[in-house]
């Protein structure tokens, strides 16, 4: 397994600001929990990491490679995978 590192993570949709700025760091074998009330951009930020969406700003890292400019997988592409976002081809 590898560190997680969120580096000014944004999202927006339209006018609306689901991830302001999000910075944290998830080390190697740590336990790392979300905390927050409703729509305060949690299920958000778990899926721009697992690229299912795309920030608006910001970086995401997994060890020492940036992986925020990697495509997120197509779901009409039968190659596609969910480890697919850290594959660099």
């Amino acid at each position: 397994m590898a560190e997680i590192r969120v580096e000014n993570l944004q999202k927006s949709f339209g006018s609306f600001a689901a991830v302001r700025g999000a910075d944290f760091t998830v080390g190697n074998g740590e336990f790392f929990c979300l905390l927050g009330p409703s729509g305060c951009g949690k299920t958000t930020t778990l899926r721009m990491i697992a690229g299912l969406e795309l920030p608006t700003g910001g970086r995401i890292f997994l060890g020492p490679e940036e992986v925020t400019a990697n495509a997120p997988p197509s779901a009409t592409s039968p190659s596609s995978s969910s480890s697919s976002r850290f594959i660099r081809t």
